[in-house]
């Protein structure tokens, strides 16, 4: 399958997003000193933990949810020490949740690196998922507001909920969207909708501007996950640096499976449903690709990312409520980053 054929669901972008450095460059000093304030935190630990921490923290992500932390803290004006620190436990606690879902889903391999479960086995990763969890949670102690601590452990108990609801639900090809949207608000968006949270509380956001920030934290979020969702059916594993159709060997049945068997006719269901049959009960490239040429030609990679797009647009509406400023722009371009990522 071509290029032009994986991303026929993105449509065409008169304006493409800006890159993510772009978009994050009014707070990409602190960033810097978020990374390596997260380096300090397992050097003064046991060589064992120092070590896999270590590669965990040099092969992880893009820095989305810290960088949303500090371009809100901007935007509020704050200029205090605070800032550092509580993004950095926020990036923790989102590193612990991918290496606890690796264990799970035993995927060996993330943005085309190896895995700690893959590299230390399941028993190291857990604790060091644990450890991160942990370590962010006493860290946060440190900063003088006591919700900041109650905030990430809100987060994390919703992230956790999110994750079992979702592991009980396997399979379950009768899930309702309704049901999804719970799931990934728990286990993604609550996060993002935290991280804004948090940004307030050390900010001192008005009333008004918080509600707007916490609204689009919380679309921001579920629109990373819908298109999360698009990109393991069918993007490019050279670029999402994991095989196609993941979720679905795990179980996981994502808005595009249900978006295909509520929308489409009677025959094209039923066909659905023979192939994802086929798919639980023999998880082979050949079915996998056939249940996408249906996905196809059903239009539900497009109707789901016009889904993903009203989700983006009510992210994009919030930040538009706050004043003019750079952090706002930084804000808007955020959502176009998520809306129409690769990887």
């Amino acid at each position: 399958m071509n290029k032009e054929r994986i991303y026929s669901w993105l449509g065409t972008r008169k304006n493409p997003a800006p890159s993510l450095d772009m978009i994050l460059q009014p707070v990409s000093s602190d960033l810097r000193k978020v990374e390596k304030l997260l380096r300090t935190w397992s050097e003064a630990t046991s060589p064992v933990i120092m070590h896999m921490a270590g590669q965990v923290i040099s092969s992880h992500g893009k820095l989305i949810r810290p960088g949303l932390l500090l371009l809100l803290a901007g935007y509020l004006d704050y200029r205090g020490n605070k800032k550092l620190q509580t993004a950095a436990t926020v990036e923790a606690v989102h590193m612990a949740s991918l290496i606890h879902d690796d264990i799970i889903d035993g995927s060996p391999t993330r943005r085309g690196q190896k895995t700690a479960v893959r590299v230390f086995g399941p028993g190291f990763s857990l604790l060091l998922g644990d450890y991160f969890f942990i370590k962010s949670i006493k860290n946060s102690l440190a900063v003088s507001s006591q919700k900041i601590p109650l905030l990430l452990a809100e987060a994390t108990e919703q992230m956790i909920e999110g994750e079992m609801e979702e592991l009980a639900q396997s399979y379950n090809f009768d899930l309702t969207e309704s049901q999804y949207l719970q799931i990934i608000r728990k286990k993604t968006a609550g996060l993002f909708e935290a991280t804004c949270e948090i940004a307030c509380t050390i900010g001192h956001a008005p009333p008004k501007e918080k509600s707007v920030m916490l609204a689009y934290g919380l679309n921001l979020g579920l629109t990373f996950q819908v298109v999360d969702d698009l990109l393991d059916l069918a993007g490019n594993p050279a670029e999402t640096g994991k095989d196609r159709f993941s979720d679905l060997r795990e179980g996981r049945v994502t808005l595009p499976i249900i978006v295909a068997l509520k929308n489409c006719g009677s025959g094209m269901r039923n066909r659905l449903k023979t192939a994802l049959e086929k798919v639980k009960l023999k998880p082979e490239e050949k079915n996998f690709s056939q249940l996408l040429r249906l996905l196809e030609e059903s239009r539900t990679l497009e109707l789901t990312y016009a889904q993903a797009e009203e989700l983006a647009e009510k992210a994009r509406k919030a930040a538009l409520k706050l004043k003019p400023s750079v952090y706002r722009q930084s804000l808007i371009e955020l959502v176009d980053f998520v809306l129409s990522r690769k990887k």
